[in-house]
């Protein structure tokens, strides 16, 4: 039998540790490929609440969290429905105190043994963080890479207001996310012009060029 393999994914705010075994028993390579899920923990620092699960919860947890941002940056409602209830997650906008709650529940509807977990958006986008690092690991639970879909244009709308504009630069997932919206937005310019150049006057085509004779020089021999 494989032995277990454990993957650790921080961000300053989060922390994301998987516990798993690769399927391939007679894997010779250095570092196996971590194909099984056993249990998945995500930690947000300074919180005592620690959300946990097994595939379907990881899942839902990069379902719920890539749709919400893409709904935070975009402004439009991009709904994620997932067949499975089990390990039900997801976020809603706390306006009033400019926070981000994000629920996890044993089944759909069942509010009772619900987890809640209050973020910040510098919280937020560190736990997207810590989501993106596992995404772009080829050796953890390569199934998941078609899990997170970009964001379609259609779903872009003209104005985007960020709030809370402290997020960090994020790659895979995440920056293609704020890059595709970001470009977006910026036209393409007709005419590059250099702030140090002066303005030229303009020059008419129909002026005519009186050519001027130059004196002849006397002759010294004279």
């Amino acid at each position: 039998m494989s032995s277990s393999i454990e993957r650790q994914y921080m961000s300053p705010n989060c922390v994301l540790s998987l516990q798993g075994f690769s399927e391939e028993s007679d894997n010779q390579e250095a570092i196996s490929v971590m194909s099984v899920l056993t249990l998945a923990k995500c930690q947000i620092i300074g919180n005592s609440t620690t959300l946990q699960g097994g595939l379907t919860f990881l899942e839902h947890l990069l379902h719920a969290v890539s749709s919400y941002t893409h709904d935070l940056l975009s402004g439009l409602n991009h709904p994620v429905e997932s067949k499975d209830k089990n390990d039900y997650i997801y976020l809603t906008n706390l306006e009033d105190k400019k926070r981000h709650l994000l629920i996890w529940q044993k089944e759909k509807g069942q509010t009772d043994d619900q987890l809640e977990l209050e973020l910040t958006t510098v919280q937020l986008f560190d736990l997207l963080d810590a989501l993106d690092q596992l995404y772009q690991d080829p050796l953890t639970l390569p199934q998941l890479k078609d899990e997170i879909k970009p964001l379609s244009r259609r779903h872009r709308q003209a104005e985007v207001s960020f709030v809370e504009q402290s997020t960090p630069a994020t790659l895979g997932f995440v920056g293609f996310t704020l890059a595709a919206i970001a470009l977006f937005f910026i036209p393409n310019p007709n005419n590059i012009k250099d702030p140090n150049q002066e303005p030229q006057p303009a020059r008419e085509t129909n002026q005519q060029v009186i050519p001027v004779e130059t004196p002849s020089k006397p002759n010294e021999n004279e």
